[in-house]
């Protein structure tokens, strides 16, 4: 059981940082303060969740960590555990 928390954990904090990632790349490549791609919308409504921007920055460092003290390993890539 505690492997399958580990692993949905894992994953969860590995897109969190994926949708992250290609919502800023989004950004930076549109001139526009709105997104204009179907990924930066998605990515604008996926970040409207977190109630603050501290929260959003900090989700999948914080699972990281907290499998890293927990069971040794932070499981950055999921699929490698």
């Amino acid at each position: 059981m505690k492997k399958r928390i580990t692993l949905a954990l894992a994953w969860l904090a590995f897109i969190h940082g994926v949708l992250l990632l290609a919502g800023f790349i989004d950004q930076m490549n549109s001139s526009l303060p709105i997104p204009t791609s179907e990924v930066g919308r998605f990515v604008a409504d996926y970040s409207a969740i977190y109630q603050n921007e501290i929260i959003l920055s900090a989700f999948s460092p914080v699972i990281w960590l907290g499998l890293w003290i927990t069971t040794g390993t932070p499981k950055i890539l999921p699929w490698r555990g």
